[in-house]
Order: structure tokens, then C-alpha cells, then sequence
């Protein structure tokens, strides 16, 4: 999905959250919302060595008519889940940061949904143990 989506399905999702959240749990639950997507940037730079933004934006545009091609598109960290995992973790210590692991699994299920619907739905890992052993096969990485 795209972050404009993403911004959007945020938005709808908060306001209809507004009538039962205060306004630091709505900022936490848009935030997981759409933050998530910032290792798309990590993915960017490592496989371009450049810290362009608006190169990331154009990276993955060009992506979209290939994505059916490629088989394994990369680490995207954040959405793995082993990081939701450690974020329920800290969620002991913190427990005032549950909106921010709702919003990002929000994020995550509007994904697997785009992805299923693309019929891509394994073009990304979602265990680290899965990458590490998916990264080792033919043509890893592509460019």
C-alpha cells in the first residue's frame, strides 16, 4: 500500500477510535499506524547506499509493476512478527503504549490484505529466522 493509503485508512480508523480514546492514545495508535513503514527507508539504503527520501518514494513506485516477478522482496523489519512480539513485550513496562502495537498491527493487516489481494502475499518474510534462510537463495538479492 502506498503511504497516502496508509494515511488515509489511519485517519478513518482514529476517528472512529475518537469517541473511546484521548488524544495521546489516537496520536500512538496513528503513529504505529503508519511509522511502521520506516524500514522501507532501512530497505532502501541498504540495497541503494543512498539516503534519498524521495528516492525511496520512486524506488518502491517502480516496484509495483514488477512485484508479481519477484519472488522475495527483502527485510522489512518492522513488519515481523517478532517485532510485535517484542513490542507486547514492552508493553509490561509500558502498558500506555498499547495503542501504538494496535496501530501497527492495523498497518500490518491493511498489508497482508493489499498483499493477498495482489496475490504477493509471501513477497515478504515475517519471522527474522524466515529471512535469514530466504535471503540465501538464488538471486538474493535483486536489484
Amino acid at each position: 500500500m502506498t503511504l497516502t493509503q496508509h494515511l488515509a485508512f489511519t485517519g478513518l480508523a482514529a476517528a472512529a477510535l475518537a469517541p473511546v480514546l484521548g488524544a495521546q492514545d489516537l496520536a500512538l495508535f496513528a503513529a504505529g499506524g503508519v511509522l511502521i513503514d520506516v524500514d522501507h527507508y532501512f530497505l532502501y539504503i541498504q540495497r541503494r547506499k543512498n539516503f534519498s527520501v524521495p528516492g525511496m518514494f520512486r524506488y518502491f513506485a517502480e516496484l509495483i509493476p514488477l512485484e508479481r516477478s519477484i519472488s522475495y522482496v527483502g527485510l522489512c523489519v518492522f513488519h515481523t512478527i517478532d517485532f510485535f512480539l517484542l513490542l507486547a513485550l514492552l508493553l509490561f513496562w509500558h502498558p500506555q503504549l498499547w495503542p501504538l502495537l494496535a496501530g501497527c498491527l492495523f498497518h500490518f493487516v491493511l498489508d497482508l490484505c493489499d498483499l493477498k489481494r495482489k496475490g504477493i502475499i509471501f513477497i515478504r518474510p515475517y519471522f527474522l529466522v524466515e529471512h535469514l534462510i530466504r535471503r540465501r537463495r538464488k538471486g538474493y538479492p535483486w536489484y
